[in-house]
């Protein structure tokens, strides 16, 4: 099984690069890296300074095939839900997801630059959105990377893997 990793705006390859095998060794597929794409102009919201994650969706399923996680730096929300921000978004079940590194950056919160902690949560929410891909919900076990984040600190109280029924229900899935 094939997972593409897409660049949206200003993410580099090296950021996919990275992420790559993180996200291989927990879901048990393969990843290619591309292609790199410019935010949807439409997405933009100047009073809130975000993009709509629903209107970004709907662009990359037009336009990206397979399964996907598009990966952006930019600030999300979502208008169909009515959330403020968003770490990021999934079909569930489906082809398609995205991850917003902005609210995972430690910077954003007034503390030191962290490129350990930043990438630590983006590999949560990252595989955490995939998950959804396939028909994985929000899970009760605070430990496991499906189990939903309000805030950055409940992306740190979470493991970075699943838990054994989530695996369960993965394997399922996959097969």
């Amino acid at each position: 099984m094939i997972l593409r990793l897409v660049g949206l705006g200003q993410v580099n390859r090296e950021m996919l690069e990275e992420l790559s095998p993180a996200l291989s060794s927990r879901l048990k597929l393969s990843c290619l890296i591309g292609p790199f794409l410019d935010l949807p102009p439409a997405s933009y919201h100047p009073s809130r300074r975000q993009f709509d994650a629903d209107i970004i969706m709907n662009r990359l399923l037009a336009r990206v095939p397979g399964r996907f996680l598009a990966v952006t730096k930019e600030d999300l929300f979502t208008s169909s839900c009515n959330l403020n921000f968003i770490f990021g978004q999934a079909q569930c079940p489906g082809r398609g997801a995205i991850v917003s590194s902005c609210r995972l950056d430690p910077s954003l919160y007034g503390l030191a630059s962290n490129g350990g902690l930043l990438f630590e949560r983006l590999v949560k929410e990252a595989v955490h959105e995939v998950g959804h891909t396939f028909g994985l919900t929000h899970c009760p076990n605070r430990t496991c990377v499906m189990s939903f984040s309000n805030s950055v600190l409940d992306v740190d109280k979470k493991g970075d893997d699943f838990c054994p029924s989530c695996s369960s229900k993965l394997r399922a899935a996959r097969n």
